[in-house]
């Protein structure tokens, strides 16, 4: 493949991406997503963790703890013995 194939097909895969871009309905948003998170990905996920356990700890109350529970230790599934 020489240099001016590859630099049509280079606009041609960028000009798709652009389309794509287009049509994506929160552009914005998604592009600060995906930079927040891949800049530094733990500075947003353990936040939004403890907030999501908060938030169901106060939904669910007490069977809450007893789903995690059984989740990680009441069904097997860490059991190695």
């Amino acid at each position: 493949m020489n240099e001016s194939d590859f630099l049509q097909k280079l606009q041609k895969r960028a000009h798709e991406q652009e389309q794509l871009m287009q049509r994506v309905p929160f552009p914005d948003f998604f592009s600060w997503i995906a930079s927040a998170l891949g800049e530094s990905p733990y500075r947003i996920l353990i936040p939004l963790a403890f907030l999501l356990s908060l938030i169901l700890q106060f939904v669910f109350g007490k069977s809450y703890d007893d789903s995690i529970l059984k989740i990680f230790g009441g069904l097997g599934l860490m059991h190695f013995y």
